[in-house]
């Protein structure tokens, strides 16, 4: 029985200090180890990390294309870039008082705007003044809708599609505003929800100085398309050949 006993006891001192050794390592992988903690410390500070990091990886997962949607050789970025151009589209994210606050580059051959002829300014300067209420009541439609943005809500009540004209970019400031009449899909997003690698990088885009003042702020993102697909004008801006024929 002793013999036993003393077996016993160290086959438990063993599970003891391996435990102790694995609690130890585990409390110096955990983000913020700035002092000494106890076992129950730790080990609840690894189930809170497992958890935000599902979350995150979940949020993640939700803003990943499909695989089988898209090259392997191609990044998230560059397959969206392809997309939206194939789609005669870009990317616009504004605040709801019509700041923008982002564009993708595609918005270049579509509109001969460069993105950061657009960043920080007003959409509204891009639109006729006629359109100016409605996108007004637009931008701010959501705010009738919750009295405060819900998980729920941002999920699945709040996409909108609305069609207007958007100024088109000229190197010759004398030259007659021409507008090009586009559909707007999109929908509100909380700043401080949308995961980094969402909507085509525009969170990365905007200003660590700037953040701060949009935290808990609401803005519109949207695909915006053209209403007429670019081929189609461009087929229809084609002139007829001049050739002429001779009989001998």
């Amino acid at each position: 029985d002793k013999a036993k006993r003393v077996s016993r006891n160290k086959s438990e001192k063993k599970r003891r200090d391996q435990f102790n050794v694995l609690i130890k390592e585990l409390g110096s992988m955990l983000p913020g180890n700035a002092r000494k903690m106890d076992k129950s410390t730790v080990l609840q500070k690894s189930i809170d990390f497992l958890r935000k990091h599902k979350e995150i990886t979940a949020q993640s997962d939700a803003s990943e294309i499909r695989q089988d949607w898209k090259p392997t050789f191609l990044s998230n970025e560059e397959f969206t870039q392809l997309m939206l151009e194939a789609l005669d589209g870009f990317f616009l994210a504004i605040m709801t008082d019509g700041n923008i606050i982002y564009v993708s580059e595609s918005i270049t051959p579509l509109l001969e705007h460069l993105p950061s002829d657009l960043v920080d300014q007003s959409v509204f300067n891009f639109i006729p003044e006629g359109e100016h209420s409605e996108i007004y009541k637009i931008l701010s439609s959501h705010l009738l809708e919750s009295d405060s943005l819900t998980p729920e809500y941002l999920k699945s009540k709040n996409q909108l599609e609305f069609c207007c004209h958007m100024l088109r970019g000229t190197i010759d400031p004398k030259e007659q505003p021409t507008y090009e009449y586009v559909k707007f899909i999109g929908n509100f997003k909380c700043l401080n929800h949308v995961p980094n690698s969402a909507h085509n990088g525009f969170e990365g885009t905007i200003q660590r100085s700037h953040r701060p003042s949009y935290e808990e702020k609401v803005c519109f993102v949207a695909t915006v398309r053209l209403a007429t697909p670019q081929f189609i004008k461009e087929m229809c801006t084609v002139e007829e050949p001049n050739e002429e024929f001779t009989s001998r």
